[in-house]
């Protein structure tokens, strides 16, 4: 919350500068010449977490002649551990962990240009997720058997977001928005140990309001 109030701040202080400058400004972007487009979620980075996600864009005048783009992105999660734990009276358990991720939406935004510098765009995005992880506890002295978790996930959902974008010139960009999402999730997992299995199992559907959704920083060709 705090990150998306320093951005907004940002973004309206930038917004509000340009506007103090002269009206006679040129066109500091044109996207009949650069419409593709490549972005690179910081958001994430900047909270010190991961992954992050990429976006591409392609920009085109519709035909009743607004500034429109259709966009893909994708977010790829990948974790494989292995931890060993040391007792005196329990000897040594080493857990194992793998784990993968993939988050992929496609969408299309308008777009409404305030400045020579600035453009704000609205829209919608389609998304898809899947997720898997197991997890393994060798047997040890105490625990004479292996214990494995297993567990998968499936998501579909849109998303409707509003952002703001500034030019810093012709070919670098930085944006902010945010969104609200609505979105339906199945998850299931087993655990196993001496041949025994329980099961879990979910399904939801969920609203919700996404304060931040990202803060891009964008390269046009």
């Amino acid at each position: 919350m705090k990150i998306g109030f320093l951005i907004t701040l940002l973004l309206t202080g930038i917004h509000f500068g340009t506007f103090a400058q002269e009206t006679s400004e040129d066109k500091i972007f044109d996207y009949s010449e650069t419409k593709h487009e490549f972005s690179l979620n910081i958001a994430p980075i900047i909270q010190g977490n991961y992954p992050s996600s990429l976006l591409y864009r392609q920009h085109y005048i519709s035909i009743n002649g607004k500034n429109v783009a259709l966009r893909l992105g994708a977010q790829l999660g990948a974790n494989v551990s292995s931890t060993e734990t040391q007792n005196n009276s329990q000897g040594s358990q080493v857990v194992g962990i793998n784990h993968q991720s993939l988050y992929v939406f496609v969408g299309k935004e308008w777009q409404k240009q305030f400045h020579p510098r600035i453009i704000g765009y609205y829209g919608a995005d389609l998304n898809f997720g899947l997720s898997r992880s197991l997890s393994k506890i060798n047997a040890s002295p105490s625990n004479p058997s292996e214990i494995i978790n297993r567990s998968h996930s499936f998501s579909i959902g849109t998303i409707g977001f509003l952002g703001m974008k500034y030019h810093f010139s012709k070919h670098f960009s930085v944006s902010a928005e945010t969104g609200a999402s609505l979105s339906f999730n199945s998850w299931k997992s087993d655990a196993s140990s001496n041949n025994n299995v329980a099961v879990n199992q979910s399904n939801n559907l969920s609203l919700g309001m996404i304060p931040l959704r990202a803060i891009r920083f964008a390269f046009h060709f």
